[in-house]
């Protein structure tokens, strides 16, 4: 689809717009056959193994097309604590598949709300856990990618904890996604297909050949032709495939501006056409008309929006009620202004006529704040439908309303796009793909964004959207998370647009839940840094509203958690200019590649930088070969100058996940600078509360930098916060937090902040470093709850990690089972039985099977009044070199 539009507003903003890209959703992707071994169960249970009793057929009872089913049932009495049917089907990596079939439950209610039944392509694709008592439902999984080298099988089982209830399977089906035998994919123009006078006039496109059963690759050929309104060939060139995955150009020079179709068609070597892809609209402009447009995107992926120049997006969620009075946003807008944030989302004013919203961002434009407007949930028979804009509009079709929307908002210079997805399903991709269409109709100018949460779905995405965003959200628990998923997430969507569509990186700001934490200045430092290392063109921080930094009700700590935030993303901002330009060779070798990754720019002035991480939960130290000579290397967080090891290597030490920003200088080291700290705001209040006492806090804060060791945080008894250098937090076993303290964060590194504030905080609360099992007769308690393994090449085990387990009763415990699952294995000295008042030891190891994030668990099942022992277990699997 491509669509005339004319941008209403002021004369000098009253320009025609033409946007072009794809015209119609890919054609040609087909399915295979079923893959599974007797899926249908039309054969009893043969295919299928089985890790419990708690399988069987059951002839009773068949799905709608009446088929058999399986039913999973007597959980309480199994003795595994996740029961598992497994196909014998061995799924072929390097390979893309739809994964389907029916569920039926009745009673099953687990430990938590999200426990269930499920399904699985293990690893690769999991189907919603379905509890309580439901009808058949089918569940269809598309394009599920299992990377070549690993292994992986389909799964019927119950996810978490699920003692009670019965779950039948039925007509289970995994199948090859056979691809189109000609896919094509425009690199450029990167935008809308807008192809501008000033910028290069030569088309490019990624395309791949899937050869028919039985043709040579060398026997076919691409045709890609631009023809005129009047479906003339106006340019045309022919490419004979040396392999399977190839670019083609289009020189488009000397054609007048207008509108072309780019299409490309698979020949034979007789020149017949196998197959036509679904063509792009290219529009070429004059450079002049771009100072009518709102916001856009440059060759360089880089977004242009406020004033027409080129910016690091630096974007914050929010949430807020509405008025039309552009005075009520202004504190709260000014609030957020403390850091230097360009982009708003608040998806609760969705729901909010458009004078509130046009009130909204007349009061973002005096903080050079622009707005996204949340538009993810305009689809008919969604639970967040939108209520006040249909009433408002008068519509309750889903289509009429986003064009209404959006033409409201075309000629607001704040509005600069839509965020139409919020970690949407794949199902929602083909009617985004109609929203696409409507909103360039409508509002012709300016970014549509979606975040999503599945990173093998990103390919599927790459044309329905202008800007490609995830978000990974690592802080689970208080101890071994991997920060890495934000990179892994990030790297994703960059080669999902094949570098030629941006990425914008949503940021974890804020605790998950109880059991976890909220991010440290130094975590929300390396996951941006990660993020941009990866080729992120802009950070979006979830979030300043509800579920976020509201919750936090301490205005002391309210502040300080922003002021963290303020302090990450101060510093982004003082390098865009870097990050604006494009990468440049500044090191010609890392002796740790593949576990440091880094990016290298040149700054106006030739100043070099490097930015860099370690993508794993080890220490590492990595030497750099440099290019050219230089004098010293700058820590640009600390100020740290000192002279390279010579004159063109130097090396860097890095902390698990560690981010460093380096400038690589010409001059020789200077003196350790002591830059003075921005004051922190200060605030008192005295908040009450039952049942448990809540705390009375006054503060008057104020910051300096002091050169000295590293900044951590540890809390004493007292309740006392002050910063040393073990860069933890430690609890004595005193139940009871009574303290009138004076709650000091000093920063004792090369650059320390100092804040003094005097809090109370009285309650009643056990505070211990590390968990410990009750001892209580007849129980048994193991050592760690949970093991981390960081991260491990895929097929590689790790090395044992051990878990001491003790009985504490009087008489012997004795163990009939220890089951472990996920990509872990145990040994033990525990035997049959463990004697009363002793321990024994059990040795787990790691071997990944697959890339990313793994988890497991081992229970621990015996006769001991706290049985089963559950130890949580996860890693990474790791398949760089």
């Amino acid at each position: 689809m491509y669509t005339l539009s004319l941008i209403r507003g002021s004369p000098a903003f009253a320009q025609t717009v033409v946007d072009g890209g794809l015209t119609a959703p890919e054609v040609g992707w087909s399915l295979g056959s079923n893959l599974l071994v007797n899926g249908d169960f039309s054969q009893g249970t043969t295919g299928w193994t089985f890790s419990s009793p708690c399988f069987s057929l059951d002839p009773t009872t068949v799905a709608p097309n009446g088929a058999a089913s399986l039913e999973l049932s007597q959980l309480a009495t199994c003795k595994s604590l996740a029961p598992i049917a497994k196909n014998s089907l061995a799924v072929i990596s390097g390979q893309e598949y739809t994964l389907s079939g029916e569920l039926m439950t009745e009673g099953v209610v687990g430990s938590k709300s999200v426990d269930g039944a499920d399904f699985d392509l293990f690893g690769y694709g999991r189907s919603a856990a379905m509890s309580g008592t439901t009808d058949w439902t089918t569940t269809t999984l598309q394009h599920l990618t299992v990377p070549s080298g690993v292994n992986s099988s389909v799964r019927l089982q119950t996810y978490g904890s699920v003692p009670t209830g019965s779950a039948w399977f039925a007509n289970m089906s995994l199948q090859q996604e056979i691809p189109p035998e000609l896919q094509m994919f425009l690199l450029y123009p990167n935008y809308r297909g807008m192809m501008f006078s000033d910028q290069s006039q030569i088309a490019s496109v990624e395309l791949t050949v899937t050869p028919p059963a039985g043709t040579a690759l060398s026997s076919l050929q691409v045709v890609i032709n631009a023809t005129d309104a009047s479906g003339n060939i106006v340019a045309s060139q022919t490419i004979t495939p040396e392999s399977a995955e190839f670019t083609g150009a289009l020189d488009m020079t000397s054609l007048p501006p207008g509108t072309y179709q780019l299409a490309g068609t698979l020949e034979n070597g007789s020149g017949n056409v196998l197959m036509a892809q679904s063509p792009y609209a290219i529009v070429k402009l004059g450079a002049s008309v771009r100072a009518g447009m709102k916001a856009w995107i440059d060759p360089a992926n880089l977004a242009h929006f406020i004033d027409g120049n080129p910016h690091f997006v630096l974007g914050i969620y929010d949430t807020t009620d509405y008025s039309d009075s552009s005075a009520y946003y202004v504190p709260r807008l000014a609030a957020i202004a403390q850091a230097p944030i360009n982009m708003i989302i608040n998806y609760y004013i969705t729901n909010a006529k458009t004078p509130a919203i046009t009130a909204y961002t007349t009061a973002m434009k005096q903080f050079g704040i622009a707005f996204l407007p949340d538009v993810a949930a305009f689809y008919t028979g969604l639970a967040a439908w939108p209520v006040g804009p249909a009433k408002e509009f008068g519509t309750e079709n889903q289509d009429t309303l986003i064009s209404d929307y959006a033409a409201a908002f075309s000629s607001d210079t704040s509005v600069v796009g839509y965020y139409v997805g919020d970690e949407p399903a794949l199902s929602r991709q083909p009617e985004t793909f109609t929203q696409y269409g409507l909103i360039k109709a409508a509002d012709p100018s300016g970014f549509n964004l979606a975040v999503l949460n599945t990173p093998l779905a990103l390919p599927s995405w790459k044309d329905t959207v202008d800007v490609l965003g995830v978000d990974a959200y690592p802080l689970a628990n208080l101890t071994g998370n991997d920060l890495a998923e934000v990179a892994d997430r990030t790297r994703a969507a960059y080669q999902a647009g094949h570098g030629s569509r941006p990425v914008w990186t949503v940021i974890q700001f804020f605790q998950l839940d109880l059991e976890s934490v909220w991010p440290t200045q130094q975590q929300l430092h390396d996951m941006s840094w990660m993020a941009i290392v990866e080729g992120a063109n802009g950070l979006f921080y979830w979030e300043y509203g509800l579920r976020g930094l509201n919750e936090v009700k301490d205005p002391v700590e309210h502040a300080a958690l922003y002021q963290e935030l303020i302090n990450v993303t101060t510093e982004i901002k003082s390098l865009e200019p870097e990050l604006l330009s494009p990468d440049a060779p500044v090191i010609t070798e890392n002796s740790e590649a593949g576990t440091v990754f880094t990016k290298t720019k040149v700054g106006s002035g030739g100043t070099r930088y490097l930015f860099s991480y370690n993508y794993t939960a080890s220490p590492v130290t990595a030497e750099f070969t440099l290019a050219q000579p230089a004098a010293s290397i700058i820590d640009y967080d600390t100020g740290v100058s000192t002279a390279p090891d010579t004159s063109t290597s130097f090396s860097a030490t890095y902390q698990p996940y560690q981010a460093h920003v380096l400038l690589i200088s010409d001059s020789p080291p200077g003196p350790t600078p002591i830059p003075s700290a921005t004051p922190s705001p200060s605030a008192t209040a005295t908040p009450t509360g039952s049942p448990t006492p809540a705390p009375t806090s006054t503060a008057t804060a104020t910051a300096t930098r002091t050169a000295t060791a590293t900044a951590t945080r540890t809390a004493t008894a007292t309740a006392t916060r002050t910063a040393t250098a073990t860069a933890t937090r430690t609890a004595t076993a005193t139940a009871t937090r009574t303290a009138t303290a004076t709650a000091t964060r000093t920063a004792t590194a090369t650059a320390t902040r100092t804040a003094t504030a005097t809090a109370t905080r009285t309650a009643t609360a056990t505070a211990s470093a590390t968990p410990t099992a009750t001892s209580t007769p007849g129980a048994l308690s193991i050592s760690h709850a949970e093991l981390n393994f960081g991260n491990h090449r895929l097929g590689t085990t790790s090395s044992a990690r051990t878990l001491k387990v003790t009985n504490h009763s009087g008489v012997a415990v004795k163990f009939t089972g220890m089951l472990v699952t996920g990509d872990f294995a145990q040994t033990n000295t525990c035997g049959a039985s463990l004697a009363a008042h002793s321990t024994c030891a059990v040795s787990v190891t790691f071997e990944p099977t697959a890339i990313g994030k793994r988890t497991g668990n081992l229970p621990l099942q015996d006769d001991a009044a706290n049985s089963p022992q559950v130890v949580n277990l996860s890693g990474k699997g790791n398949a760089r070199d």
